[in-house]
């Protein structure tokens, strides 16, 4: 079995990758590793994930909030051990998966966090269809759609709910949503089951953007974006399973 280590580049942690160097009798391969080991935060996590995107994730926290992260630093030994020993176990977290187009190219890829499309300049105009019905058409600043996981994060601080990350969902929800006696939106977030599918189709943007997690990519006026829950998980490593409620409340509450 392979292994890479992944660290944060606004930390020091050449102590930690030194150890992990030393110590995990495993191969070290950046190009087809079967292990992922992050040190830092869940940007980092996030930046594995998009590397390496259907291996196994070490997440150790060496960062801020650290959601994600299953190993604090003074778990290094017990991670070691895991690793040496093939005893850890692996949870499998759900993903957004989203088509749009660039240069005419279809691009799928999947999210871990969430999918926006923010238009910066002027209102984002755009009809919203739930399983290929329209639903609303939405004038705004943007739209945030998150996993379970995900919406602790960006979704969280649009006043979206909070999810259970064992539920099989996915949330819709508005940024700055324009709501008069002309223009009308729900204007509520919305939950949606694992077998819906939302499009999102472009009617007026002189300058949108799409971003899926960390990542980031200009849209042309009448885009068709198509988004759902992605048949693909992200598996992520732990020696003892800390649980949602006390995850929730290490990282908002403590």
């Amino acid at each position: 079995m392979k292994y890479v280590i992944v660290s944060s580049t606004s930390l020091d942690s050449t102590d930690i990758v030194n150890k992990l160097r030393k110590e995990i009798r495993l191969e070290y391969d950046e190009k087809n590793p079967d292990y992922v080991i992050t040190v830092g935060g869940d940007g980092t996590i996030l930046k594995a994930f998009h590397q390496y995107n259907d291996k196994i994730i070490f997440a150790i926290n060496a960062g801020h909030l650290g959601f994600y992260t299953n190993y604090k630093i003074d778990d290094l030994d017990i991670l070691i051990n895991n690793l040496n020993n093939n005893t850890f176990k692996v949870n499998e977290l759900n993903l957004l998966n989203v088509i749009f187009k660039i240069n005419n190219k279809l691009i799928s890829l999947d999210a871990l966090n969430e999918i926006t499309i923010i238009s910066p300049l002027r209102t984002l105009i755009s009809d919203i269809e739930i399983d290929d019905r329209l639903f609303e058409t939405f004038r705004g600043s943007g739209l945030c759609i998150s996993t379970p996981t995900g919406s602790t994060a960006y979704n969280k601080s649009l006043h979206g709910a909070v999810i259970d990350f064992n539920i099989e969902a996915f949330e819709l929800t508005e940024i700055a949503s324009i709501n008069s006696s002309s223009y009308k939106t729900l204007g509520s977030p919305i939950v949606f089951s694992k077998n819906r599918k939302i499009k999102i189709k472009m009617i007026d943007n002189d300058e949108a953007y799409i971003t899926i997690d960390n990542l980031s990519y200009k849209l042309k006026d009448k885009q068709i974006i198509e988004v759902k829950m992605s048949d693909n998980k992200l598996k992520i490593a732990f020696d003892s399973n800390e649980g949602f409620a006390k995850r929730l409340k290490r990282t908002f509450l403590s």
